[in-house]
Order: structure tokens, then sequence, then C-alpha cells
């Protein structure tokens, strides 16, 4: 008989995702919960490249010999020690294919013959009384991945509850995709405030970390607001991949991440936002990873990011998309806004808007909040940042 989670220990389970994504010991005190709510099973954070499993985190283990047997089996296989079969992996992810946050479970994906019968079952899990799995991976960057996986202890003869464990997994599974964002988040913010005075988030550009694939791992503020606004990127929530709106300039950001990677230098190109192009440069992002958690040191090594950086032409007044999506402007805030970068007046907005010249000015107001400025002449030098990006294009 299946034990629901009462309402009480669900919401102080997802509080405890977002407060250990933030633990020196990243998911430390989940895993030992997990450990705790599922009896007979043993909880681990695992990470992957393509089919190998590469390390895993699992605070809390069975007692004496066999705790010690698990506990060896992964520093030999972070060690690189041990020779894994794919075929579980394999046959795995041709029958449920690899999405974030989906629910795997072995119990429904395989019968019983099958998963016993499995060379990587046989070879890796047997040994260690490793039985059934259910999981779902939180991360994908690349060809590595970050699940959390509740493993069935076959040494140990409690009853087994699956769908208790499967109703916990799908419970935290997308609170621990925005926690490990936001985590990873503030993380790359503390290595930007140590190495660049927290550049990132002081200027007033968009900026958004994407993988070679073109996976999101972070943005600062106002990335993130464009991200969010789905006019200039388009983001597939299944595979945290972003695209632009058209094909040619989908596959002209892939050129650029891919000349990037091959020469070291920024890459820049056009895309179209209303009726004025905007401007995007690309190039190679290398975090340092001093503050970033293992978990993200091991989905990182040996990976390559870079940033996008969303600008203006050089000459041409600047996107009112652009300006919309990366301060929360009204339409009207945005048409002010591009009207004084252009060098008009308040009085000469009011006549050519058709507006009282006290509207105009309200709106100014509202522009210079949320921008962050206090005058029209910080505006233009706060906002100027958008032309280097097209002057970038400009030496393309």
């Amino acid at each position: 008989m299946t034990h629901e989670l009462t309402v009480a220990e669900a919401s102080d389970l997802i509080g405890l995702v977002y407060d250990a994504s933030l633990e020196n010991n990243q998911w430390s005190s989940l895993v030992g919960r997990l450990f705790a709510l599922c009896p007979g099973h043993v909880a681990a954070v695992v990470t992957f490249e393509d089919a190998r499993w590469v390390s895993s985190h699992a605070p809390t283990l069975p007692g004496g010999a066999h705790g010690e047997q698990i506990s060896e089996l992964m520093d030999d296989v972070e060690s690189g020690e041990v020779t894994q079969p794919d075929d579980l992996n394999d046959l795995l992810f041709s029958r449920q294919p690899l999405e974030l946050g989906t629910l795997y479970s072995t119990r429904n994906i395989f019968t019983e013959d099958e998963f016993r019968n499995f060379e990587g079952y046989k070879k890796t899990m047997q040994p260690i009384g490793a039985g059934h799995w259910t999981g779902t991976h939180f991360s994908i960057t690349g060809g590595r991945r970050a699940a959390i996986m509740v493993v069935e202890n076959d040494f140990d003869e409690t009853p087994k509850d699956a769908a208790r464990v499967a109703e916990i997994i799908r419970l935290i599974a997308p609170h621990m995709i925005r926690a490990n964002l936001f985590a990873r988040a503030l993380n790359m913010a503390k290595e930007a405030a140590e190495t660049y005075s927290a550049f990132i988030d002081a200027i007033a550009l968009p900026m958004i970390i994407l993988t070679r694939e073109g996976q999101v791992q972070t943005a600062n503020s106002i990335g993130q607001r464009v991200l969010d606004a789905g006019k200039i990127f388009i983001a597939d929530r299944t595979t945290g991949r972003v695209s632009l709106r058209h094909a040619n300039e989908n596959a002209a950001l892939m050129s650029a991440i891919t000349a990037a990677e091959k020469d070291g230098g920024p890459h820049a190109f056009q895309a179209e936002a209303d009726q004025n192009n905007i401007a995007m440069c690309v190039c190679p992002y290398r975090p340092a990873l001093a503050f970033a958690s293992d978990v993200d040191k091991k989905l990182f090594q040996g990976q390559q990011l870079f940033a996008v950086f969303v600008g203006a032409r050089p000459k041409g007044s600047i996107s009112l998309r652009l300006l919309q999506d990366a301060f929360g402007l009204t339409p009207r805030e945005a048409e002010v806004c591009r009207g004084l970068l252009d060098g008009h007046k308040p009085s000469d907005l009011a006549i050519e808007m058709e507006r009282s010249e006290k509207t105009i000015r309200n709106q100014i107001q509202s522009v210079h909040e949320k921008v962050g400025v206090s005058s029209a002449r910080d505006l233009t030098e706060a906002l100027s940042v958008f032309r280097s990006v097209g002057a970038m294009y400009a030496a393309e």
C-alpha cells in the first residue's frame, strides 16, 4: 500500500529542495531526506557522460560493510577504474527519450527479466545490491547530465514502495530544475563579483550563457527578462535549448558559436525584432568555477560555454521589442525611450506621438526608474552599450 505524502510533508520537501541547492555540499540534506522517506532505498545525485556513470554523491548510505562496498565502488567509478557496459542506458533512452524533468522508472520501462540480464546491471549494480531505480534529470549540459536517483537496496528486505518513490520524484523534479538554475546563477554571480566587481549584472545589456548546443545555463538579470518574454528567443522547456524565430537567424547563431569555439574571438550577426534589426555578439565564456557546486564542476568539466550579448546596430533606432523585453517598458514607454536615444526633446515627442507633453514627461520618468537612471544623459550613456554589440557586427 502506497503511503502518500501529507500536504505538510510535501511543502517541507519542496522547501528543502531550494535550501539544499545552496548548500556547500550541494543537495546533501535533500538526499538524506529521501533516504529517510524511502525505506529500503539509497538516494544519490549521479552525474553521467552519455551512457557512462561518472560520479555519485550519496551522503547517507547503509551501515556496515554494505555501505563501505557502495562507497568504494563510487570512488572506483569516479577514478575511471570500472568498465561500464552501456546496454541498460542505451535501451532505456531508446524507449523513453532523454528529457529534463522527466520521471524514469526501470520498473515501468523494463520487464524484470530484461532488467536483471543487462550487463550494466550485472557488472555495476548487482554486486552492491542496487536494484530498480526511479529518478529524474535536473541538469543537462551537452553530453553530461545530472540526476537525482532513488535506488532499491536489494540487500535490504524492507518492502519497497515504488509508487511512493515515484510520487516524491514527480513532486521535486520541477523544483530541482529551478533551484539548480537559481543556485548556478548565484554561484556565477559570486564569481563575477569576485573577478569583475559585479560587472555582469551591472551592465545594461542582456547576456545569456549557452552551451554549444544552445542550452541556457544562466543569464544576467535583463538577459533573463529577454528570455522570459519569449519574443526574441524561443525556449524549449523540455530540452532547455533556445532558438531564434527564423531558421536563418538560428543557423547564424549556431555558426557564430562554432566560429567562437574555433578561434576564441567574438563573432556577431543580425536578427529581426519588430521593424528594427538587432545585433548579437557571441564569444567564449570561461568561468573559473571557483564557487561552483561539485555537480556543476563535473557537468562543465571540458564543456565550452558561450556568452550571447544582445544589442543594436551602430546606426539606426534601437528595437522597441528589445527595450520592452530588457527593461519591462510598456510599448509607449519604449517609443519614448527610443525617441530620447535618437536625440528628440520631450516637446518634439509630444507632437510626433500626439500626446500631451505632461504625459510624455511622466513616461520619461517611468523609463528612468525602470532603466535605473535619473536623466536623459544618463539614459543615453547607460544604453550606449547596446551600440557596442552593433559595432562588433559592423566589423564582421
